[in-house]
């Protein structure tokens, strides 16, 4: 049985997407990763408003010190909790305004950093677009507003739009 061998480009071509191909990833930066996530996971649940702002400043703070790039999965294991808990809190779910607003402030600080490294092409464009629209509400979408304009005027009665069109048209004795 012959082995068939697929093309490079072109259809089921095998390089035709040479940016989405995964590279492998040395030892040293998984280890690296993996340790920087790890600082944030053995936080417990913040219990008060006043325990999470001091938790989102230390853990700005942390990553400022170290070089990590902040993110809102870091953020909120940094918080001892999941995505869906801080998304609540974030929609104000079982929990207090302030903390609710603490939460948007902490993504707006990450969305902005995101969008400062994205304008520098430090981020892949593809990378900060997912992440814009799953994290920071981002999105494509225009909205197209129609509105019924009435060129004759508002609530014209029928009697005088006819006699304005009767004036208007030629007569027959012409």
């Amino acid at each position: 049985m012959e082995k068939k061998i697929r093309r490079k480009t072109g259809p089921g071509g095998t390089e035709n997407f040479p940016s989405a191909r995964l590279k492998s990833t040395p030892p040293d930066d998984v280890s690296m990763c993996l340790k920087n996530v790890l600082v944030f996971s053995k936080q417990p649940l913040v219990k008060s408003d006043e325990e999470c702002r001091e938790r989102l400043a230390q853990f700005f703070e942390t990553c400022a010190e170290t070089g990590q790039l902040p993110t809102v999965e870091k953020m909120c294991l940094a918080l001892g909790t999941v995505r869906q808990t801080v998304w609540e809190w974030e929609n104000g779910v079982k929990c207090s305004s302030e903390r609710a607003d603490l939460i948007k402030k902490g993504k707006e600080i990450i969305a902005s950093f995101e969008a400062e490294l994205a304008a520098k092409g430090k981020v892949n464009p593809v990378v900060y677009i997912f992440r814009a629209k799953n994290y920071f509400g981002m999105k494509d979408q225009q909205d197209v507003v129609v509105a019924p304009a009435q060129p004759l005027g508002a609530d014209v009665p029928t009697e005088q739009l006819a006699e304005k069109y009767a004036k208007a048209l030629p007569s027959d004795d012409s």
